[in-house]
């Protein structure tokens, strides 16, 4: 019995221990990212820019240039924005359990 329970113990281990990041096995854990979104030449805020992580959440940016994106699984995503008329921007952030973590993207004019 005693040697049963320990290759059962010792069976559970070793798949968990296999599991590197907890969202791949369904256990969701989040941090919230704070975009800002700016000129790069004068970093002046763009107000209704849409901000996007990994094509599945997006927020559209307020007239200080600002906006939150809640619930985004930890780990690093790619946050890029969009805007009429200027040059998309993207950047990668690496975003904490319960932390908001800040990003600012710089847009240029298109040609």
């Amino acid at each position: 019995m005693r040697f049963a329970l320990t290759v059962g113990a010792c069976l559970a281990l070793s798949s968990l221990a296999s599991c590197v990041n907890p969202n791949a096995i369904g256990v969701q854990k989040f941090g919230t990212i704070s975009a800002t979104v700016v000129l790069a030449s004068s970093g002046q805020p763009v107000a209704n820019a849409e901000v996007i992580v990994n094509s599945e959440k997006n927020c559209i940016t307020h007239q200080d240039g600002t906006c939150p994106i809640p619930q985004v699984p930890i780990g690093l995503q790619v946050v890029y924005a969009v805007a009429p008329g200027l040059a998309s921007s993207q950047a990668q952030v690496n975003v904490l359990e319960n932390q908001i973590v800040p990003v600012t993207l710089q847009m240029q004019p298109t040609p």
